[in-house]
């Protein structure tokens, strides 16, 4: 299939992954197509939250978010695998239309590539980059560089400092998993592990839905009144959130988006890894230490365990968890 002349593609859409963890691993193909015309106008569709995360993603100015899909670009980068992604931009009527071929949508596509990337077995970040990289896009960029502006930056410590922290010793941490349940470290491991950093004077910063509010207040159980922490799971927005990242001294959490997100900025990142496969979703930074001591049924990809006591999480002890967090924090 031919390559496409991006010289020629003065309006670009791109319709991003689905998730905050694979945008993160998507951003250096995002970052590629925005550098294959630098003065193309780039428009973000996606979720609402896009907009929030859309500052960090360094895609330059020329890019903008929109939520709702219009007729009036030259192409359209799709890279969600659905059919109704495909249908969408095909009753646009854009005449360059990119993605694989996937779920039987190749005929709503002008140019639809098999992928060279397996993703049950090899990484995310390379399944977005093969599909640039099909179109005749060169990539740079093979890592993930996300950024955080001083003034998100500072909006973050601000928010720290009104719930009595010290923002020169937050942890920001993220126990839950929107994936399910089977992605999530137990609750009383993590109020282990959060129980001893405050005893070497570390602070709980718990991120999270509101959903997972509760579960972040079970890691929270062990900790003495007197000690200073933030339970703000269903708290924050999108951007808050990121904001509270790009201030912490370091991020712990589950395979999860904000694991890929704190990462993506260089942050000190522990991630916890059971059902999923650190092969295909291992965060991508500077400081990343990623815990795996698999099972025999490890990975099962499953959303919830039906093993009796979760060994692929068992095995991960909170002492293990502990000292990941303190070399990072104590390099």
């Amino acid at each position: 299939m031919k390559t496409i002349d991006f010289s020629k593609c003065q309006r670009i859409a791109i319709m991003p992954p689905n998730w905050l963890g694979d945008v993160a691993m998507a951003q250096s193909a995002l970052y590629a197509c925005t550098q294959a015309n630098p003065d193309a106008e780039i428009r973000i569709y996606g979720r609402p939250w896009l907009k929030d995360l859309l500052p960090f993603l360094n895609l330059g100015e020329q890019a903008s978010y929109h939520e709702k899909f219009d007729e009036s670009a030259d192409m359209v980068m799709i890279f969600p695998n659905s059919f109704r992604s495909a249908w969408q931009a095909f009753r646009s009527r854009t005449p360059i239309r990119v993605g694989f071929q996937k779920e039987a949508r190749g005929f709503l596509l002008s140019h639809a590539y098999k992928p060279h990337v397996d993703v049950m077995t090899q990484h995310h970040r390379g399944y977005f980059l093969d599909l640039v990289e099909q179109t005749g896009i060169s990539v740079a960029q093979r890592e993930v560089e996300l950024v955080a502006h001083s003034q998100d930056v500072q909006a973050g410590i601000a928010l720290m400092q009104q719930h009595g922290l010290d923002e020169n010793r937050v942890i920001c941490i993220a126990p839950g998993a929107h994936f399910g349940g089977a992605k999530r470290y137990p609750s009383e491991s993590y109020a282990a592990v959060i129980q001893w950093l405050a005893q070497e004077g570390w602070q709980a910063l718990m991120l999270g839905t509101a959903n997972e509010r509760g579960v972040a207040e079970d890691c929270l159980k062990h900790l003495p009144s007197d000690i200073n922490h933030w339970n703000a799971a269903g708290e924050t927005s999108m951007r808050e959130a990121l904001q509270l990242v790009s201030a912490c001294r370091l991020m712990l959490c589950n395979d999860s988006g904000l694991m890929h997100i704190a990462a993506g900025m260089n942050k000190p990142t522990v991630g916890v890894f059971g059902a999923t496969l650190p092969d295909r979703t291992a965060p991508s930074g500077k400081y990343v230490k990623v815990l795996y001591e698999p099972a025999v049924c490890s990975p099962c990809l499953q959303r919830e365990c039906t093993t009796l006591g979760q060994p692929c999480m068992g095995n991960i002890l909170p002492e293990m968890v502990l000292a990941s967090c303190l070399d990072l924090l104590n390099p």
